[in-house]
């Protein structure tokens, strides 16, 4: 399984068994379909942005991936009479809480733990509330000599 998809998998899970803020979380294969159509509000999706490398010898290399959470609800107050920011911010808790600390698995070898870096607002507008944080893990890989 790819680590985006554990990604995914991982906040599925915690929401199921915690808030049930979603309706749907995957990884960034809906995700365009989404955008353009607005057709799910209520979603999760973890898209993989960067893979970046940097040699420690001839025969390792220390890797950094960075995956970015896209989460989007609907601009309404909901039949509990919470506005969207208040969940919004519950959806983004919900991410930071399952995912902040996961040990993912690579080839069968765990990575560094994922860590938060960065989130912000994406969009505002066709009622629907865009917002996107960037968290980031790492790991060694050896360096195929022939």
């Amino acid at each position: 399984m790819q680590i985006r998809q554990q990604i995914a998998q991982r906040i599925n899970d915690y929401d199921q068994a915690h808030d049930q803020l979603f309706i749907e979380v995957a990884d960034s294969g809906q995700l365009d379909e989404v955008l353009r159509n607005r057709s799910t509000t209520e979603a999760c999706y973890v898209i993989k942005l960067e893979t970046q490398a940097q040699s420690q010898s001839e025969y390792y290399q220390a890797v950094t991936e960075r995956y970015q959470i896209i989460t989007i609800c609907s601009n309404y107050t909901d039949s509990y009479g919470a506005a969207v920011g208040e969940r919004a911010e519950a959806m983004q808790d919900t991410v930071f809480n399952a995912i902040s600390g996961f040990i993912c698995t690579k080839k069968g070898d765990t990575t560094d733990p994922l860590k938060f870096v960065t989130g912000g607002l994406v969009d505002l507008k066709d009622s629907l509330h865009v917002w996107a944080d960037i968290y980031e893990l790492g790991y060694t890989q050896q360096i195929n000599q022939q």
